[in-house]
């Protein structure tokens, strides 16, 4: 495959900036993971045993590999030629678009024309193959009664086994990690379109759906103009927390049932949003939400689908161009969600995870570093950082199996489900890191942006309303500002506010010019698109006609009587889906694409 990865380099060069040496190494890993994975059931089936001797079993093994060669060859080979149609590697579902779309047959023939050479390669490269094939010995002697043939079967085994999964890491390597080793731009050269297909065979791409004309599409989708006039000094520093399972139901200024009095304390003197809403029911669809403005409106996170490799705008890495250092912290184990791999590839230039975490031991025995030490470690790190700097903070246990360390067992509040003590807890977390971070030098200059990552699950029977499944706290705070004095009359605090409009905000707030391309929309946008989830297979719309959150769910290709506000809902879930949908598949989520 190192022959088609140059073959690829040298038809795509165009397109990169530049092709490190170090690309092809790491390709080659890609590439050994990839033969493993195909060539398990051959090692597996290898047995010394009696019938490998068996002429039937020569054949079947001889065309096994045989079969794992043209499925190598003829991906790859493709790819070479539509990769500068797409600038990503294929996925199996739009593998399959290709062969089985009504345009292949019109244009394989102009296809061909113009790479004339790829047969050529292609049939050279399968000829190298056969040859080899013809090599391998005709007779096979079996030693099934030798305890070193066995060894060496399982062996092999095992060898072949941890190579397909990519090594000895917390999971199995996978498309995002591509970018990790090199660059989100590198990725392609690094990757090979038989692995990319493997990994996504059994994802459900979503397809492309036509609703809308492109002047309808214009006419229902929001226009990019501001109404603000109000901005952050220069350089303020931008640090976003994230809770865990932080949802409106137990947490926040307008929870009924609230058990965090000091976050309640911050988001009722800042910027808070009522009426916000998560872009989904997962930590992993929750980071590229706020991050980078992109949300998962497919059956998969977009960190897990074969899109995540697409070049996106992101907050991190505009911010980074503007001078900023750049961080994420997760006391988890590094690797955890993919974490790592996705904030590095939107910008992110340093990760703190559990493995370089320090301070006293505070293990938890499950997922990582207890909150109350993993927030003090960060407030000593951010004194580190050259300013401005933008940084991240995930916590953690608020999460199941929802324990508590020994010396704050005494000290939280607790709730009718264990969920409610652990954000308590966070809270008790979160309110001595402030006590920490208020002696900083950074501190007065600093904007925190507080939102939770999705809501926690709860038996409650009084929380099971659809709007209770997103409805998450959302707000800014400055300690030397009052932002609700500085943003008067420039934005509407009851209405509904998503994620997804996290990125454009902040950067309203701090007065750039907002070149950068996001799904979602500014708090302070004259014309606001759909507030907008996905759950099985259905688009729901999150509106406040009375200043709290209602509902509106419509199932693409359903058919039944709609009045005309129905209709206008309809038009504005098509809308902002057919966009996403179209520039996820056609890779244009960056500004001017």
């Amino acid at each position: 495959m190192s022959i088609l990865r140059l073959a690829f380099a040298w038809q795509n060069a165009s397109f990169f900036e530049s092709i490190a040496l170090a690309t092809f190494f790491y390709g080659a890993l890609f590439d050994a993971v990839t033969i493993a994975l195909l060539a398990l059931p051959y090692a597996f089936f290898s047995m010394p045993l009696q019938w490998r001797a068996n002429k039937f079993y020569r054949v079947v093994g001889k065309s096994y590999l045989f079969l794992i060669a043209l499925f190598v060859l003829v991906l790859n080979t493709w790819d070479i030629a539509y990769f500068s149609y797409t600038q990503k590697r294929s996925s199996f579902s739009y593998f399959t678009h290709i062969l089985t779309g009504t345009e292949t047959s019109s244009l394989a023939g102009e296809f061909l024309a113009e790479f004339w050479w790829l047969p050529i390669l292609f049939i050279g490269l399968l000829f190298v193959f056969i040859r080899i094939l013809q090599k391998l010995p005709r007779n096979v002697i079996i030693t099934s009664s030798k305890p070193k043939a066995w060894v060496f079967y399982l062996l092999t085994l095992f060898v072949t086994f941890s190579l397909a999964r990519g090594g000895f890491a917390l999971r199995p390597i996978s498309i995002i990690d591509a970018t990790a080793l090199t660059s989100l731009e590198q990725a392609p050269l690094v990757l090979n379109t038989a692995f990319t297909v493997l990994k996504t065979s059994r994802y459900d791409d979503p397809k492309k759906v036509q609703y809308l004309s492109k002047h309808e599409l214009t006419r229902f989708l929001p226009s990019a103009e501001r109404k603000m006039h109000s901005h952050l000094p220069e350089q303020t520093n931008v640090v976003v927390i994230m809770l865990e399972s932080f949802g409106t139901v137990y947490a926040g200024p307008n929870s009924k049932e609230s058990y965090t009095p000091f976050l309640d304390s911050i988001l009722s003197a800042g910027l808070f949003l009522e009426n916000a809403i998560a872009n989904g029911r997962t930590s992993m669809d929750a980071v590229p939400a706020i991050l980078a403005g992109m949300p998962s409106w497919q059956n998969e996170s977009y960190i897990l689908s074969p899109y995540c490799t697409n070049q996106i705008d992101a907050l991190p890495n505009y911010l980074k161009q503007k001078g900023y250092h750049t961080s994420f912290f997760h006391g988890a184990k590094t690797g955890s969600m993919n974490f790592d791999d996705f904030t590095k590839a939107i910008g992110i230039d340093h990760y703190y995870g559990m493995e370089q975490y320090k301070g006293p031991e505070a293990f938890d025995g499950n997922w990582g570093i207890w909150d109350h030490a993993m927030f003090s470690f960060f407030a000593d790190e951010l004194s580190t950082f050259k300013a401005p700097f933008f940084s991240t903070i995930f916590s953690l246990s608020s999460h199941h199996p929802y324990l508590l360390p020994a010396n704050y067992k005494s000290l939280v509040r607790k709730g009718p489900e264990p969920l409610c003590a652990t954000i308590s807890y966070t809270d008790l977390a979160l309110k001595a890191f402030f006590k920490k971070a208020n002696s900083k030098k950074w501190f007065k200059n600093t904007m925190f942006v507080f939102v939770a990552d999705h809501v926690g699950p709860t038996r409650s029977a009084a929380h099971q309303s659809f709007p209770d499944r997103y409805h998450i706290p959302i707000g800014f705070y400055h300690p030397g500002l009052d932002l609700q004095k500085l943003y008067a009359k420039q934005y509407d605090a009851t209405a509904a506010f998503q994620q997804i409009d996290i990125f454009p905000s902040i950067l309203d707030m701090l007065g750039y010019d907002n070149q950068a391309f996001c799904f979602g929309q500014s708090l302070f946008a004259k014309e606001q698109g759909a507030k907008m989830v996905y759950e099985n297979g259905s688009l729901i719309l999150f509106k406040c006609p009375s200043k709290t959150l209602d509902i509106y769910s419509w199932m693409p290709l359903e058919k039944r009587a709609v009045t005309k506000q129905e209709r206008s809902y309809i038009q504005k879930l098509q809308a902002n889906y057919q966009n996403y949908q179209h520039r996820l598949i056609e890779n244009r989520c960056r500004k001017g694409r």
